[in-house]
């Protein structure tokens, strides 16, 4: 008898028999996704935000059937492609931030408070956003510098927050959503633990005062761990963290830095989740190398999504290194975006044969299939997937 696609999960992640290889793709333009489904499909990132813009421009009820078709669309895509974790949702533009104004097809106007107006300009063909002030410049992200006395009196707060928290006690949308896809491991996080890599002012605040910074963490992975029971008795049984933090030449922070500010944090929160059934997956493409005995051997992450094959993260060696940790992705975006029909597949059979012979191993595309894509490629890693996996 077939296994449902959470019972495939289950047993790859503990190193068990499947029937056939478990299948994620990470992420999907608007492009890739109606090359596979022959019609407009709300996913990706600037394309949704897009569309979720109009549709806050249009009222609450076009907002209302936009939000139902992001997760109506969502799960079709996944099970066109085969999945066995669903994704429900992607990249979203903040509804509390309604248009002020609609230029054209392209461009509407915003104003956060206390702001001046400034514009999104999203291109189709790319499917990206540029971001344009009243002067037609790109406005720059001011950030507060953080002093050692300012991020102090912040870990002092954090700490004292941490104090007296109070852990939620239920998720009742959280265990419908477990309740409705009862069949399928959902991509949903229960929070996680690191650094901000797109903040400058914050990367410095590790590098200049670590055990503060450490400290800071370790309130927050404290708090955390004290509502996983909640995500547990909603029916979780994996969580996945989304934090990018690595480069094609490494991670943001020495290695030591890493081990000394962020694990320690990390690892009360896996314990947590791990006390309670949950498996921790974390999320980010880049060359992890450095920090994979960390990340693996003394946090105790049991896996990794966006495996990136183009930053040097290759399955066999992985495998050889962590024999039980479950890894996902490894087909190059690169490859489908670029190559021939051959490079697809020998792409595409590299990865699935690894799998098969390694075990604990989830295959998919490890980072977004881009804008542009032959759909004959898409199609046709498809294809080989379904045959031979």
């Amino acid at each position: 008898m077939p296994l449902t696609p959470k019972e495939r999960v289950l047993r790859c992640i503990n190193g068990q028999p499947v029937d056939k290889i478990p299948v994620h793709h990470i992420q999907f333009s608007a492009h890739a996704a109606k090359a596979i489904m022959g019609r407009e499909v709300l996913v990706g990132g600037a394309y949704l935000q897009w569309k979720e813009m109009e549709a806050l421009w249009r009222g609450p009820e076009a907002h209302a059937e936009f939000e139902a078709r992001c997760e109506e669309d969502a799960v079709a895509l996944a099970k066109a492609c085969g999945h066995d974790i669903l994704r429900l949702s992607y990249w979203r533009w903040p509804k509390h931030k309604k248009p002020l104004n609609k230029l054209d097809e392209y461009t509407f106007v915003f104003q956060d408070p206390g702001g001046e107006p400034y514009k999104m300009i999203y291109d189709p063909e790319q499917e990206l956003f540029t971001c344009e002030d009243s002067t037609g410049s790109i406005p720059l992200n001011q950030e507060k510098p953080v002093t050692r006395e300012s991020l102090l009196a912040e870990v002092l707060a954090e700490e004292a927050k941490t104090e007296r928290y109070q852990p939620v006690k239920e998720l009742p949308q959280l265990a419908g959503m477990y309740e409705k896809y009862a069949d399928y491991i959902l991509k949903v996080g229960a929070g996680t633990i690191g650094i901000n890599m797109k903040s400058v002012e914050e990367l410095m605040a590790v590098i200049d005062w670590p055990d503060l910074y450490a400290r800071k963490l370790m309130a927050r992975a404290k708090r955390l761990a004290m509502d996983i029971p909640a995500y547990a008795a909603a029916g979780m049984r994996a969580t996945f963290a989304v934090l990018d933090f690595c480069s094609p030449n490494g991670p943001i922070v020495s290695p030591a830095l890493w081990s000394q500010v962020v694990v320690p944090a990390l690892k009360v929160f896996i314990d947590a989740c791990h006390s309670h059934g949950i498996y921790y997956f974390h999320c980010s493409d880049g060359n992890f190398w450095p920090v994979a005995d960390a990340m693996f051997l003394e946090a105790g992450v049991d896996g990794w999504a966006e495996v990136d094959k183009s930053s040097g993260m290759d399955l066999h060696e992985l495998r050889q290194a962590y024999p039980e940790v479950t890894l996902i992705g490894n087909i190059r975006s690169q490859v489908l975006h670029h190559g021939t029909l051959q490079d697809v597949e020998r792409e595409v059979m590299a990865c699935i044969e690894e799998a098969h012979r390694s075990g604990r191993i989830i295959i998919g595309v490890s980072n977004m299939i881009m804008p542009g894509t032959p759909a004959e490629n898409i199609l046709h890693m498809l294809d080989l997937i379904e045959k031979n996996r």
